[in-house]
């Protein structure tokens, strides 16, 4: 390719990247190709990486984040709906409100077992998206169980920080505690707050 057919396709690129609809799919490919990366190699992935997974020059990561913290909290957020989608069916299950606690649970921990890194990633960056949605789900279960329930944000938030806390710790002691334990445990805690805050 000659310098002018080069100057072209950079002229073309950047041309392109100033589309609306054409930045969000570059952002969204880019933090795909991020979620890839942080999946095989941790939470240490270098921006490098991510570039090279996404086919783009390094520097085009720069044109739609601002910073690698940027591209960070992307990834997060995305890894946070991936993990909401995941868990929405048990927020909606039959069954006693300590059971449906339970199966949460036991859904969030299916899920990290499967996405250790990505799991480790969004926990450590603490988005806080799911809330509202969990906040919800939550008191529809505790009222259709007769419970009057008050549900604040920070409490729900302080719940997935006691979740997230005990699955990190157990990623690196599973021969110390079994998942069903955990689970059992992490339940019944959860439940003690929610019951708490639904008398």
């Amino acid at each position: 390719m000659g310098d002018a057919a080069v100057k072209r396709d950079t002229i073309a690129a950047r041309r392109a990247a100033g589309i609306p609809q054409e930045r969000a799919r570059r952002r969204q490919l880019i933090v795909e190709a991020a979620i890839r990366v942080v999946e095989e190699h941790g939470t240490i992935a270098g921006l490098g990486a991510v570039a090279d997974r996404a086919g783009l020059p390094r520097p085009h990561v720069y044109r739609h984040f601002a910073s690698k913290d940027d591209l960070d909290q992307a990834v997060a957020r995305h890894a946070a709906r991936l993990l909401s989608a995941w868990i929405r069916p048990s927020l909606s299950a039959p069954g006693a409100p300590p059971q449906v606690v339970h199966g949460v649970i036991d859904r969030v921990l299916s899920w990290a077992v499967e996405h250790p890194n990505l799991y480790r990633f969004r926990a450590r960056l603490r988005t806080a998206q799911a809330v509202p949605e969990l906040t919800e789900a939550a008191i529809a279960t505790l009222r259709a169980a007769g419970y009057q329930a008050r549900l604040p944000a920070y409490v729900v938030a302080s719940i997935v920080g006691l979740v997230d806390a005990g699955i990190i710790w157990w990623f690196d002691h599973q021969d110390e505690v079994g998942r069903s334990r955990l689970t059992d445990w992490l339940a019944a805690q959860v439940w003690r707050v929610v019951a708490e805050m639904a008398e």
